[in-house]
């Protein structure tokens, strides 16, 4: 298959997720394309929230909403098998994502009502939590308030990670669960440096960068609402340099375009137009 078939394209020692609410998922690399299987929900693509892929290049975590709840879990390329690991509340599995050495994932999650068997709590009622893939246990680190829909991002050495904290960007210590936020804005990215968390405002038409610290913050991509109403999508996603951005910007919430960002010149590029979003970007040596 052709990648430019199902609207997506490569990049060199590169491997990229693509996929859309509703598709199915796709690793691209130059050299194969690996369409990820079986996981549906009554036999049609099941509707997932951003997904993560592994830097190991072996694994795929995600949020997959069934009939009555939501599962999260891991997708093993290898094996072409999908394992949950936890069943949440109806709607509230939150986008799954590995931390830099593939050991851990983070996710945000519906705070279990009490019974079990009850109504699930309200929208805000979210912790965010960390899976330790080696030992099994699962460490909650605070609640309330965290988006659902926005990936969490892991800092670079894996001590922080930066979330949707309502209308703020908040970044949380994964030993201490304290949190401080540094900017109004949405769906967050850290960079793989560690010396920029990408962002959007709250109209998702601008995206800005900014340090951890909250310093410096500026605007790098504007797409206005004019005809077309153009917003951004997903999250931005980074280059394993560093150096680089693509963004995906949806026309009138139904064509994708996804544009390649220089962070150092702003110079931007079209890399696909009407097809499948970008999800993440990591090295393919």
């Amino acid at each position: 298959m052709h990648a430019q078939g199902i609207g997506t394209f490569t990049e060199p020692n590169s491997a990229l997720l693509f996929g859309r609410y509703g598709s199915n998922l796709y690793v691209v690399t130059p050299a194969k394309i690996i369409e990820l299987k079986d996981v549906t929900e009554d036999g049609a693509p099941a509707f997932f929230r951003v997904p993560s892929l592994a830097r190991t290049l072996d694994r795929v975590a995600w949020s997959v909403e069934k009939a009555d709840h939501a599962v999260i879990g891991i997708y093993t390329l290898r094996d072409q098998a999908w394992k949950s690991f936890a069943d949440v509340c109806f709607g509230g599995g939150g986008s799954a994502v590995f931390s830099p050495d593939a050991t851990k994932i983070a996710f945000v999650s519906k705070a279990p009502s009490s019974p079990i068997n009850e109504v699930c709590p309200t929208a805000d009622q979210t912790v965010l939590q960390i899976l330790d893939l080696v030992t099994g246990k699962t460490t909650m680190l605070s609640c309330c308030g965290w988006v659902l829909s926005a990936r969490p991002s892991w800092s670079p050495d894996g001590k922080e990670i930066v979330l949707q904290h309502l209308s703020q960007i908040a970044i949380v210590e994964t030993e201490t669960g304290k949190a401080r936020t540094i900017a109004d804005g949405r769906y967050p990215s850290w960079s793989p440096k560690g010396d920029w968390i990408a962002y959007f405002d709250l109209q998702i038409t601008k995206c800005f960068l900014i340090h951890p610290d909250g310093t410096g913050a500026k605007v790098v991509r504007e797409t206005g609402r004019g005809f077309g109403d153009r917003a951004m999508i997903y999250g931005a996603v980074w280059s394993p340099d560093g150096g680089k951005l693509l963004l995906n910007e949806e026309d009138n919430h139904e064509h994708i375009r996804v544009v390649m960002l220089d962070v150092a010149t702003g110079s931007a590029t079209t890399k696909s137009t009407n097809g499948l979003a970008v999800l993440d970007w990591v090295p393919a040596n």
